[in-house]
């Protein structure tokens, strides 16, 4: 069952001037919800910031945390390593992962399979 919308409906300006004669206070005007940029989305799509362009985010991703642009909380590089068990010692120089990986693997020893056909 399709859900109605209720209609929203500003007062005319006979209504305002009769609350404000029977108040004494002019109503303050109702203001409208902002915009949502993606439809059916809202702020589903908004991560982190809440200034964040939740169309950037969605589509593009510069704006997430893990983007191109780091938080504040993520340029602590070592502490995040270090929850992820993986440390890395500060040696001046960048290393492509590639190097990273060819190091430890020649460290890991051999595992070799034993081949079923070679039974003994």
């Amino acid at each position: 069952m399709p859900r109605k919308r209720k209609e929203v409906h500003d007062p005319s300006p006979t209504a305002v001037a009769a609350e404000a004669l029977r108040t004494g206070v002019a109503p303050q005007p109702k203001t409208p919800a902002p915009p949502v940029e993606i439809p059916k989305d809202g702020r589903v799509l908004q991560v982190g910031d809440p200034d964040d362009s939740a169309l950037n985010n969605a589509y593009v991703g510069d704006e997430t945390p893990g983007g191109s642009m780091s938080t504040p909380d993520q340029d602590r590089v070592d502490d995040i390593g270090r929850a992820y068990g993986v440390q890395e010692v500060d040696s001046g120089e960048l290393r492509a992962t590639a190097e990273i990986l060819e190091e430890r693997d020649r460290r890991r020893p051999l595992l070799e399979v034993p081949d079923p056909r070679d039974k003994e």
